[in-house]
C-alpha cells in the first residue's frame, strides 16, 4: 500500500507541474529514504563501501551489483543502472553524483531507492537483489496528443513488445533495448515516427524483468493513453516512448566518450 500511495502522490505530482520546475538530468528526481538507524558504525561502513564499489562499477559496466558485509548480520545490498544509452564516463558521473546525494538527503538510511533522470541507484539492508521490486515512483505524459489515437496505440503497443521482448531476453550486459516504428502506411496516412525504449536493472532474471516490463506497460495504457510520449520511471525496470529521437545512441559526443545534454523531459503541464 505504501508504494501505491507514493506513486499516486507522485503522479499527481508530475502531471501537474510545469516543465520549467522541474530538475534537470543531474539533479535528483525521487529520493526515498527508509530504514533509519542511529550509532551502527559497521552499517554506515558496509554502505559506504557500497556506494564507492557501486561507482568503480559503473565506471566499467554502466551498471552495478554489490554486497558488502554478513548476512543475518550487518549486510547491505546495492543495485545501480544507467539507460542504455550512456557511456561509461556519463553512467559514472551519474551514479557517483546520486551517491553524493542520498549521503545529504538520506543520513542514516538503511535503505535508499534515488532516481536522476537516466540513472537510478538502490541499496538495503534486506536482500533484493534478483527479486522484481513493484515500486514506481511518477509517470511522466506528455501534454501533446496523437493526431490518430487509435492507429497510434496500435504502433505503440507493437513496439513496446519488441523492445520489451529482447530487452528482458537480453543476457550479455544491459538488458536494455531501443527500437523505433513508423506509422506511415502501416496504420495510418499520417507521417510519424514512435521511438521507445525498455529497461530491467542486470539482477533480474529474464521472467522477473518481463513481468516488470509488462506491469509498466499496463500503468502506460492506463495513464498515457492518447499521448505522443510517455515515461515510466521503476525501480527494476523503465518504460518509454516518444516521437522524438531522445536517446543518446547517435549522438558523436557520446561516442567520444563525453557526456551529451539530457533530452527535454515529457511532462504534461497542466493545461
Amino acid at each position: 500500500m505504501k508504494n501505491q500511495q507514493v506513486f499516486f502522490f507522485l503522479l499527481l505530482f508530475v502531471v501537474s507541474l510545469p516543465i520549467s520546475t522541474f530538475a534537470a538530468e543531474s539533479e535528483l528526481l525521487y529520493p526515498q529514504c527508509d530504514q533509519n538507524f542511529t550509532q551502527n558504525h559497521i552499517l554506515q561502513s558496509n554502505i559506504d563501501n557500497l556506494l564507492i564499489d557501486m561507482a568503480a562499477q559503473s565506471s566499467l559496466r554502466r551498471f552495478a551489483i554489490s554486497t558488502f558485509g554478513r548476512a543475518g548480520y550487518d549486510a547491505v545490498y546495492g543495485v545501480a543502472r544507467c539507460d542504455g544509452d550512456m557511456s561509461h564516463e556519463a553512467c559514472s558521473a551519474c551514479i557517483t553524483g546520486v551517491e553524493h546525494d542520498i549521503l545529504a538527503t538520506c543520513p542514516g538510511s538503511g535503505a535508499v531507492h534515488a532516481w536522476r533522470e537516466k540513472c537510478y541507484l538502490h541499496y538495503d539492508v534486506t536482500n533484493f537483489i534478483g527479486k522484481w521490486d513493484h515500486n514506481t515512483p511518477a509517470v511522466w505524459i506528455s501534454a501533446s496528443k496523437a493526431e490518430d489515437p487509435k492507429a497510434f496505440e496500435r504502433g505503440v503497443a507493437e513496439l513496446m513488445g519488441e523492445v520489451m521482448a529482447e530487452a528482458a531476453g537480453e543476457r550479455e550486459t544491459l538488458k536494455f533495448k531501443s527500437g523505433e516504428s513508423s506509422l506511415k502506411g502501416e496504420y495510418s496516412d499520417i507521417s510519424l515516427t514512435i521511438y521507445g525504449m525498455a529497461q530491467c536493472t542486470q539482477d533480474l532474471q529474464e521472467s522477473e524483468c518481463i513481468q516488470c516490463l509488462e506491469s509498466s506497460l499496463k500503468t502506460m495504457a492506463e495513464y498515457c493513453k492518447g499521448s505522443d510520449g510517455c515515461r515510466i520511471f521503476g525501480s527494476s525496470c523503465v518504460l518509454r516512448y516518444e516521437i522524438y529521437k531522445f536517446l543518446w545512441l547517435d549522438d558523436a559526443v557520446v561516442a567520444a566518450g563525453v557526456e551529451a545534454p539530457a533530452p527535454a523531459p515529457s511532462i504534461a503541464d497542466g493545461h
